[in-house]
């Protein structure tokens, strides 16, 4: 990233920050001489969201076709408002303020993965780790996906590890950004797959004295469930997931092309089709040339919030406001665009969806489909897989489908999630 902002770092952090030219941060570490995971205070340097301002500023409007709207992409005036909002109204000091206040936040180093990462140096994770006062609550691991961070499950981290009913299970809520995410610093080489970021969570898990645990998971956090689910299985008690994708196999293709699918697959094949040939160029070029994208969206942050705005407004069924579009953008421009899209280079492939091997470990899908809101109607039953599908890889043991949430039900419909966590957790107990 190429920045006149300075880039800070206190004690330990300042190496491995400055190595991977990371967020311009001055962070606050109150216990300097404690090992293991420590205490983080998110401090954004303020030249550098200046500097970002005055980008915002100079953003070049685009001039528009008369077209529907979300017919090539996000609307043209609704860009340009955003760009002049963040211009001249977004204060970052206060949303800064929030999450600090909201959330205990701790920084640690957990070492290298091995595997096919080809780097010995440990990396860095920054992690939200909210624990329970209960003495029988259950730890519980949160892997986002893209384009979030750990502030996706914002909504639903207080109530699961504070519940009001003594009489409701109750979590040690870890809530980790992924490498490259947030303020996890990018990895510094090629390798960090679905297996090598499960042994980073792994040990982060086992840093903090977690022997056994849950595991949810969404987007590409399910990927790298599904690794850890095999790698790791005696530590998981339960896989809750509300992203479970199967593709379908060469039986379902051909039943598909003969009309012979229940209405449920037709619908579940339909979308995914949809969504796979209209919807997806984002996966594919993130997946294979990211640096070459990168160099335009690290330049251009209102071009690169337009960018994660498309992907968000095309899964979610509910509205952003324009301080949310931007707070989401800042949370990955920040660390800089390149590490976070990378990720589906190492993450994202039909392979690497597909189980690998059938699953022993409990598992617990979650369902929430796109509402009438939606952008595109296409993709409408794109998270509808039938449970006869996931049960060819998986040992289901709690479902539930609604029919709205959509991608990222944690924000839109906290209450349902915080609800089905408990009950998974319940009937595998």
């Amino acid at each position: 990233m190429l920045s006149k902002g300075t880039l800070t770092a206190y004690l330990p952090l300042l190496p491995l920050l400055a190595r991977t030219s990371t967020a311009r941060l001055l962070s606050t570490d109150t216990s300097a001489n404690q090992t293991g995971p420590k205490p983080y205070n998110i401090n954004v340097d303020p030249a550098f969201i200046e500097e970002t301002r005055l980008k915002a500023s100079k953003f070049r409007e685009t001039i528009g076709i008369e077209a529907p709207a979300w017919f090539d992409g996000p609307p043209v005036s609704e860009i340009n408002d955003i760009a002049k909002y963040w211009a001249e109204e977004y204060d970052w000091s206060k949303v800064q303020d929030e999450i600090n206040k909201n959330f205990s936040h701790y920084y640690t180093e957990v070492p290298a993965p091995g595997g096919n990462y080809q780097s010995n140096e440990s990396l860095g994770l920054h992690f939200i780790h909210e624990r329970s006062d209960r003495p029988d609550a259950i730890p519980i691991l949160f892997l986002h996906g893209w384009p979030s961070t750990s502030l996706e499950w914002e909504k639903v981290i207080h109530p699961l590890a504070h519940p009001n009913d003594t009489n409701t299970p109750a979590f040690h809520v870890v809530a980790p950004d992924l490498p490259g995410f947030g303020f996890s610093p990018a990895p510094a080489a090629p390798g960090l797959g679905a297996s090598e970021h499960a042994s980073l969570f792994a040990s982060l898990m086992a840093q903090l004295g977690y022997s056994r645990y849950a595991l949810y998971s969404t987007d590409l956090g399910t990927v790298i469930a599904q690794a850890f689910v095999v790698d790791h299985a005696p530590l998981i008690l339960n896989h809750i997931t509300d992203f479970y994708l199967v593709f379908p196999s060469a039986n379902d293709t051909a039943r598909y092309a003969a009309n012979l699918t229940s209405p449920e697959e037709t619908a579940y094949i339909t979308s995914l089709l949809a969504f796979t040939n209209a919807h997806s160029a984002y996966s594919a070029i993130h997946s294979t040339l990211p640096l070459s994208l990168a160099y335009a969206l690290t330049d251009s942050p209102v071009g690169f919030l337009a960018w994660r705005y498309q992907l968000a407004a095309t899964v979610s069924d509910v509205p952003y406001t324009p301080q949310e579009l931007i707070t989401d953008t800042l949370l990955l421009y920040i660390p800089g665009v390149y590490g976070n899209i990378r990720s589906y280079k190492e993450l994202y492939s039909t392979d690497g969806l597909a189980p690998r091997e059938p699953f022993t470990v409990p598992t617990s899908v979650l369902q929430f489909g796109v509402s009438g809101s939606a952008v595109y109607e296409e993709i409408s039953a794109f998270n509808y897989v039938p449970r006869d599908w996931v049960e060819r890889s998986a040992d289901v043991r709690y479902w539930k489908r609604y029919a709205v949430g959509g991608h990222f039900p944690a924000l839109s419909v906290p209450g349902l999630v915080v609800g089905d966590v408990r009950a998974a957790m319940e009937a595998v107990a």
